[in-house]
């Protein structure tokens, strides 16, 4: 059974087709959200907050977008609506382990140190950004999504997710460049 006709069936009311669709997305929405709030409880919980809007809404479903681009926009507006309500302290930063990258064989324990550090930097500035900005530069260089797609999410302009995009990473690059503990593995050992 495909997509097209699991929305279809899902859209008559069928709990079972939309069960299916929710488990093939479940895991890229929760990854989304826990990217911008940065707690694995508070994602958990709006991962599932993201799946009954849609649910509820499912029948609003136009097909204008892909079904994905239709939830990932739903769970950004939870996930910012979070933040907003919970007036979030945009420093707070928790674990980075779903940040991190596979560890090849080959590198030495202080590469893979320094590796974890760099990575705990660079979230905690992400997670600093601007709301806008931060949502923009996840969905982009850590999902991987193109821009027209983003461009749907967040229902802006394709201009507009360019030029955030850019002002996003010239000031993460800058605020990286600044920290002091920002350091090359031989500063570090020299410390």
């Amino acid at each position: 059974m495909g997509q097209e006709e699991l929305l279809e069936r899902a859209k008559a009311g069928e709990v079972e087709a939309f069960e299916i669709l929710a488990s093939e997305h479940q895991k890229y929405i929760y990854n989304v959200i826990l990217r911008i709030i940065f707690d694995k409880e508070e994602a958990l919980d709006l991962t599932q907050e993201t799946l009954l809007k849609a649910y509820l809404n499912i029948k609003k479903f136009k097909g204008n977008s892909s079904f994905r681009t239709w939830l990932y926009r739903i769970a950004i507006n939870c996930a910012m609506d979070y933040l907003r309500k919970r007036n979030v302290e945009r420093s707070n930063f928790r674990e980075i382990e779903e940040f991190e990258n596979e560890v090849k064989d080959f590198e030495t324990p202080e590469e893979v140190v320094d590796k974890k550090l760099t990575a705990e930097i660079v979230m905690k500035e992400i997670n600093k950004l601007p709301l806008d900005y931060k949502v923009v530069l996840i969905l982009r260089d850590i999902e991987g999504l193109n821009y027209e797609e983003i461009s749907k999410i967040m229902n802006l302009n394709l201009g507009t997710v360019k030029s955030r995009l850019w002002r996003a990473r010239n000031l993460l690059k800058e605020r990286i460049k600044s920290l002091p503990e920002f350091l090359s593995l031989d500063e570090r050992r020299q410390v």
